[in-house]
């Protein structure tokens, strides 16, 4: 089983790898095209349409890996098309309504004169991983990984083509176009094992129903992780403004292309294999997760030293005015420790049906954060903000650990 775990993680981080590689190359030719502010703008709509796409089917693509029965997978796949879609309509209709007020400080034109870019983008991510999720219930980890090399190529190198025609909103329309294209693929991907005849309401209500939790504490608790973890660059612009924004989108994007190496890959197989072991063998998932972790700990310590000692050095080669990029770095570096470590087992929540305590976890979180930029903007420096909102969710992640891995210890 172990072997088998190890093969499909070796594949998963091979194509992992290849994908994360394409924009390590282009990022550096990318800032040469496009301002830290319309990196900052960019980092703000990426903010936004991923932090409400994790939400917009209200967690149910969490459900799909859960039931033993194929029928009952494909009906809560159905659900979550389907609550994507109102999701991102009643998006659409409140960008509308209320457009002035909320596009007010917004200086990005594609963003405010296009904005049914925004529903779009969160009903194409949201069915991109409930798809996924289902590729990787049917064991097609080649699938999974052709689908990442194809959004990362796409994305890459249409916004460098965009950029080198000036076109400003480059970022945005090549993560669009990468957007379509991998939902193409995921869609052909699936479709094989799409039986329609299994599809019917009355199936859909009763998952919708055995489900629930998801929906009511898994919706809100991801709500507020990916605030926390990807919607810094939206805290940042309202507090230190686009400029600043795009630089430490750009520190934590770079950082978080080799880190992914390891957790995005593992993270997919992970929840594959505790989906199962939590029945059959609960000592082997204890000794598996503390294994995952370990190796993790050991790889990305080093690393974020070395990263955090040369940062500036490495950052000042996109071009000067990027430098400042790699002083930001530091600041967060034991935040991306710690949330990595926990990243590649953060299943074992949902597998443990521990979702009213990661709603807990998620709003301290979230909180803790906030507060920290509030209180210290003043100082017009986001260094000291930065490391103490850093600090805060590293520590949380510290306890949030230790709780999970203790929950598991009782079932043994």
């Amino acid at each position: 089983m172990l072997a088998d775990f190890h093969k499909n993680v070796l594949k998963l981080l091979t194509s992992i790898s290849i994908a994360q590689l394409i924009p390590i190359i282009i990022t550096p030719l990318l800032t040469q095209y496009f301002t830290p502010e319309q990196f900052g703008f960019y980092g703000l709509y990426i903010s936004i349409c991923t932090i409400l796409g994790a939400i917009a089917s209200g967690k149910y693509d969490v459900a799909i890996m859960l039931p033993k029965r194929k029928k009952d997978a494909l009906n809560i796949l159905a659900l979550c098309v389907l609550i994507a879609f109102f999701f991102s309509a009643i998006i659409l209709s409140l960008l509308n309504i209320f457009h002035d007020l909320l596009f007010l400080k917004i200086e990005s034109e594609l963003i405010s004169k296009y904005y049914f870019i925004i529903p779009l983008s969160i009903f194409l991510i949201s069915i991109n991983q409930s798809l996924i999720n289902f590729l990787n219930r049917n064991r097609k980890y080649n699938c999974i990984a052709h689908q990442n090399i194809l959004k990362s190529s796409s994305n890459s190198f249409s916004g460098l083509v965009l950029g080198f025609k000036k076109i400003t909103s480059g970022l945005i329309m090549g993560h669009i176009f990468s957007l379509i294209l991998t939902s193409a693929l995921n869609f052909k991907n699936c479709i094989r094992d799409l039986n329609w005849q299994f599809i019917n309401q009355k199936s859909m209500v009763k998952n919708f129903k055995k489900y629930i939790d998801f929906l009511k504490f898994s919706t809100l608790s991801n709500l507020f992780n990916s605030i926390s973890n990807i919607g810094m660059t939206t805290i940042i612009i309202i507090f230190f403004g686009a400029k600043i924004a795009g630089l430490y989108f750009i520190a934590e994007k770079i950082i978080a292309i080799p880190v992914s190496f390891m957790t995005s890959s593992i993270s997919q197989v992970y929840f594959e294999k505790a989906s199962k072991l939590i029945y059959n063998d609960k000592v082997k998932l204890l000794n598996l997760t503390n294994k995952i972790q370990k190796n993790i700990f050991y790889i990305l310590l080093p690393f974020l030293i070395i990263a955090s000692i040369f940062g500036e050095n490495i950052f000042s080669l996109f071009g000067e005015r990027w430098a400042q990029s790699g002083l930001i770095l530091k600041y967060f570096s034991v935040f991306v420790l710690m949330k990595n470590i926990y990243s590649p087992i953060s299943h074992i929540g949902d597998i443990l049906n521990k979702q009213k305590i990661l709603l807990f976890f998620n709003i301290s979180l979230f909180s803790f954060q906030l507060i920290a930029f509030y209180f210290l903007k003043e100082y017009n420096d986001i260094k000291v903000a930065l490391l103490t909102a850093s600090i805060f969710g590293a520590i949380h992640y510290l306890i949030l650990n230790a709780y999970m891995k203790s929950e598991l210890k009782k079932l043994i």
